[in-house]
């Protein structure tokens, strides 16, 4: 079993660096330019440029930046007069943050460089941080390891759904919103992300889930009625996005970015995108947009939902500026991260954190535009200093 587990590890990091080979990738783009040159484009009211000018911007991305852009109609690059420079990719975005994050906290020569991401990748140990320093946060049930049940005030899975009628199961390093689970109580039935399950079943799921992820179990969020009605199977969280350049403990430095309500479609229980969800532009004054965009694996974009059918620029969000200035207070105690992606629930009560994210960053040019300057300002591209002293 181990030696299958090294060779598959092997394969996947021989894949990675393949990747990243520019004489590779240039290739393999000659050979397949069809399939990215004639994607969709997000902006079909727009003048667009020719397919000649994309398939050289391509080529040009891949020889400068040794990567296949995957986001170029997601961005609208491919409309006549948008400048390919002055947008940042996500991979460039990632090593400035890795590198960024990664930097000494004293002047000792031989101190070990430090990383505070670990508190944004450990769901649960983000929730304890957050209760500790006051803020509203969503809170554990337990932990299920190999079918134990630990750090838990209940004994058993079984108890926990059997007393708690809403519940919220996730990996504690989940991303993109796989193995998610909504579990409620309803009249005596119990329903797992809306299918009908006897609790034995339920808790079997949990348990294999165990075997291969550590999981989390949380009372599941109800949430405001403005942001349900959109779409009632899914938390519809709220995307703040912050930098904390100057490492600063004033909330007052810590500078916006921007914001995305992300709402799930198609009766699904996540509001990822990746999963079909949308994600729509909040403005400061907690209006949406008046689109939404899809992930181009699900479409474009749109002025209503899917489902609901409400038209996105007729909502105003609750609690809004009180969601915003929670983010910067939150972020002025984890300073030592750059940039923070915060994940905000709206409930009846105000805004509730559920988890705070490093990987994120570029996504809000779909609907804010081209932000290299801005990130190139705040997240700077040149080497950091090897000793960093923070002022606290």
């Amino acid at each position: 079993m181990q030696k299958t587990d090294s060779t598959q590890y092997f394969i996947q990091k021989l894949r990675r660096k393949l990747k990243k080979n520019r004489l590779i990738l240039l290739i393999y783009f000659i050979t397949h330019y069809k399939k990215y040159i004639y994607e969709k484009s997000f902006y079909p009211e727009k003048e667009h440029k020719s397919k000649f000018c994309v398939f050289c911007e391509f080529i040009c991305h891949i020889l400068k930046h040794g990567e296949l852009d995957e986001s170029y109609f997601v961005l609208g690059i491919d409309v006549k007069g948008v400048k390919y420079d002055e947008y940042l990719s996500y991979e460039q975005y990632k090593r400035r943050r890795d590198r960024l994050n990664g930097i000494r906290r004293d002047c000792f020569d031989d101190a070990e460089p430090l990383n505070y991401s670990c508190i944004l990748r450990d769901k649960s140990l983000f929730s304890i941080f957050g209760y500790y320093w006051g803020f509203p946060v969503v809170r554990d049930l337990a932990k299920v390891i190999n079918n134990k049940v630990i750090d838990s005030e209940y004994s058993s899975i079984y108890d926990i759904l059997k007393t708690n009628h809403h519940v919220f199961v996730k990996p504690i390093d989940g991303q993109k919103g796989k193995s998610i689970y909504g579990i409620d109580m309803i009249d005596n039935e119990l329903y797992v992300n809306g299918e009908k399950y006897s609790v034995s079943d339920a808790v079997s799921l949990i348990e294999k889930k165990s075997e291969v992820h550590v999981m989390l179990l949380q009372n599941r969020i109800i949430q405001h009625p403005v942001v349900s009605d959109l779409h009632k199977e899914s938390v519809n969280t709220l995307r703040v996005v912050t930098i904390n350049h100057l490492h600063s403990s004033n909330p007052e430095e810590v500078i916006l970015v921007g914001s995305e309500l992300r709402v799930g479609s198609g009766g699904r229980h996540t509001d990822n995108v990746s999963a079909g969800g949308l994600k729509i532009a909040v403005n400061e004054n907690g209006a949406l947009a008046e689109y939404g965009f899809y992930d181009k694996a699900h479409g474009t974009k749109t002025q209503v939902h899917p489902d609901s059918g409400i038209l996105f620029q007729d909502i105003m969000l609750p609690y809004y500026d009180e969601a915003i200035q929670l983010s910067k207070k939150f972020h002025s105690k984890l300073k030592e991260i750059h940039l923070i992606g915060w994940d905000i629930a709206i409930t009846e009560n105000g805004p509730v954190f559920i988890e705070g994210n490093e990987s994120c960053g570029t996504d809000f040019q779909v609907m804010f535009g081209p932000m290299r300057k801005y990130y190139d300002k705040y997240l700077p591209c040149q080497k950091c200093r090897d000793r960093y002293s923070f002022n606290y």
